[in-house]
């Protein structure tokens, strides 16, 4: 039997609103159980976006964007740094949890089977890549993100018209200057886009007209054109003024700016270390003091939820001894009483690294 969804098909919109549509959707979602939404829009402008949980001055070149007067906003979900612009369709799924209970793992596969065959529609080999792309030739022609706030679970992703690769490769922190070429030359290497496998790029009304048709038929929904209601605008308004805040902006990092600079003296040693995992990019910045973890912040590209609890998470960590053993415990016991959903890294991961990552600098 088929689902009745509402349909948002807002189109071209300011730069910030792309953004924080689908986080006030799925606010007013929890609050007052509104119907499940697919929204459509672009930007008006370029933007740097940032993922949930990076840290800011680690992950984007912060000293060029600004001089280039590209704006930078924190999104509501995880994944990378990533630049944005109007060659771009964003598609965002926002739905009670209660009627879709997967993991995030099958949440993705679920919904993106529309993104697939829309690609495969106009000729593109596309195929989905646990747990969040979506590839064609080995190429990444999608990137996506899912997280959940109360019972609303939200998916964003993108359709890619065409590329930006200078844009991207300046835009994303590198540790030495040296190293920029080689970014660019990896993101032409594992990047595609319409543009990339195609003589002729479709149109952005064209691909919006498949990918809905593919939305309704793959997931058995039925699409209602509506707006958005008075609660859901000022909601919009609140978010919007919440993502131009610093305290959004450097909402992984927040007062620990100072354990990013690596320093070491007697047995305090402050570190970082990263590590890639299937479920994406975890990076730490740890203060060790002998054998105990005095500050943690964990950072990276990954989908996290819910997605506010990762401050409490990294406080459960002061005063632990290094110790393989009873950090996973922690851990362990930390996601299964919150609830916790991490797809792609586990909790044997987490510990592991944060054990190798004492383990080397002792040496």
């Amino acid at each position: 039997m088929e689902k009745e969804w509402r349909l948002i098909n807002l189109g071209e919109r300011n730069w910030l609103e792309t953004q924080a549509i689908y986080h006030a959707l799925a606010l007013v979602q929890d609050e007052f159980q509104t119907p499940n939404t697919l929204v459509i829009t672009w930007p008006n402008t370029p933007l740097v976006c940032v993922g949930l949980h990076q840290v800011l001055t680690q992950s984007i070149e912060l000293e060029y964007i600004q001089k280039q007067g590209l704006p930078i906003v924190r999104r509501g979900t995880g994944g990378g740094s990533v630049f944005l612009d109007k060659n771009q369709v964003f598609y965002q799924i926002i739905c009670d949890k209660k009627e879709y209970p997967h993991n995030l793992r099958d949440f993705f596969e679920h919904f993106l089977m529309p993104t697939v065959n829309t690609y495969q529609d106009f000729g593109i080999p596309a195929e989905y890549s646990p747990i969040n792309d979506i590839l064609a030739n080995n190429r990444k022609i999608s990137g996506n993100g899912a997280v959940t706030y109360g019972n609303s679970r939200v998916l964003v992703g993108n359709f890619i018209l065409s590329f930006p690769f200078k844009e991207m490769s300046k835009i994303l922190k590198v540790p030495e200057e040296k190293f920029r070429d080689k970014i660019a030359k990896s993101l032409e290497e594992r990047m595609g886009s319409f543009s990339f496998f195609l003589d002729e790029v479709p149109s952005k009304d064209n691909v919006v007209e498949k990918y809905l048709k593919n939305f309704q038929e793959d997931l058995e929904i039925k699409l209602i054109e509506d707006s958005l209601t008075r609660e859901e605008e000022e909601k919009l308004q609140d978010i919007m003024r919440l993502y131009q805040e610093d305290d959004w902006l450097y909402y992984v990092e927040k007062d620990k700016r100072d354990l990013f600079q690596q320093k070491i003296k007697g047995e305090t040693y402050f570190t970082h270390s990263s590590k890639k995992y299937p479920g994406g990019l975890l990076q730490l910045f740890i203060h060790f003091d002998k054998a105990k973890i005095e500050e943690i912040v964990l950072s990276g590209d990954f989908s996290l939820s819910p997605p506010n609890i990762l401050e409490e998470l990294q406080n459960s960590f002061i005063g632990l001894k290094v110790n393989q053993a009873s950090l996973d415990n922690m851990l362990t016991n930390f996601f299964v009483s919150k609830k916790v959903d991490l797809p792609g890294i586990t909790t044997k991961d987490i510990a592991q690294l944060i054990v190798e990552t004492y383990s080397r600098i002792k040496k």
